[in-house]
C-alpha cells in the first residue's frame, strides 16, 4: 500500500508521524468491515468508546491516538482497526 491510499482523515489528524503513516503502509491487506467491527468488542476497546459517548470529535482523536500506541508495539492490525472504527 502507498502512504497515498491511506484514508484521508488518517493522513491529516495531525496525530501521525511520516514514520506512523510508512509503518501504516507496509499492512499486506487493510481489515475487513467484519473484523473491525468484532474488534469493536473488545474490552479495551469498548471502554475507549464509552468515554467519549456525546463527544465524537474527541473519540476520534483518542482512537486516532490509541492506534499511534499500538503501533508502537507493533500492533500493525490492531492500529488500522482502531482508527477505521
Amino acid at each position: 500500500m502507498q502512504i497515498t491510499e491511506i484514508p484521508h482523515f488518517i493522513i491529516h489528524a495531525g496525530i501521525f508521524s511520516q514514520e506512523d503513516l510508512e509503518q501504516l503502509a507496509r499492512i499486506d491487506r487493510v481489515p475487513t468491515d467484519q473484523e473491525i467491527d468484532a474488534f469493536q468488542f473488545e474490552p479495551e476497546v469498548q471502554e475507549l468508546l464509552n468515554a467519549f459517548i456525546g463527544d465524537e470529535t474527541t473519540r476520534r482523536t483518542h482512537q486516532l491516538l490509541k492506534a499511534k500506541e499500538y503501533l508502537a508495539h507493533g500492533e500493525l492490525e490492531k492500529a488500522w482497526k482502531m482508527a477505521l472504527l
